[in-house]
């Protein structure tokens, strides 16, 4: 699920980036649907943007920003669950994984997503999805060094 967060987000800085266009109230509800109709997960975008109170007094780039704390959260949970399977494991080379490769890559991706907010609030838009890709493909190279330690620990 993350990993769609991410792709979300991406879609809404692009495009922001190529339409700075303000939205009034009224029409918030379809720019929410036109937006999120560009993402590969319609339904996860439009219920975090329509569950978020601030989504119906704000721009696209105000809805980057939502999508953007929607991922700083969901990295945060991950890092916990985290932290608890660290606990949890005796097995070396799956806490190698865990410490060294997962942990590492989604605090990078934290740091990236606070980053890209930064620069999303400083109107960096370039930057801005610079920073979101890049802890989108951190997040991604979590996942794979988790899956690949998982598969040859069965072997």
């Amino acid at each position: 699920m993350a990993k769609r967060v991410f792709a979300i987000v991406v879609v809404l800085v692009s495009v922001f980036f190529f339409s700075q266009s303000n939205a009034s109230s009224a029409n918030i509800m379809s720019l929410i649907e036109s937006v999120c109709k560009k993402t590969f997960d319609y339904k996860l975008c439009v219920s975090s943007l329509k569950s978020n109170p601030r989504s119906f007094n704000t721009d696209v780039k105000g809805l980057a920003r939502i999508m953007m704390d929607v991922i700083l959260s969901k990295v945060g949970g991950i890092l916990g669950v985290i932290r608890q399977l660290v606990k949890k494991t005796t097995d070396p080379r799956m806490l190698e994984c865990l410490n060294n490769g997962c942990y590492i890559e989604y605090d990078l991706s934290t740091d990236n997503i606070k980053y890209a907010i930064e620069y999303l609030q400083s109107n960096s838009f370039r930057e801005a999805l610079t920073s979101v890709d890049d802890a989108y493909i951190g997040a991604q190279e979590a996942v794979r060094t988790l899956s690949l330690n998982l598969k040859s620990s069965r072997l």
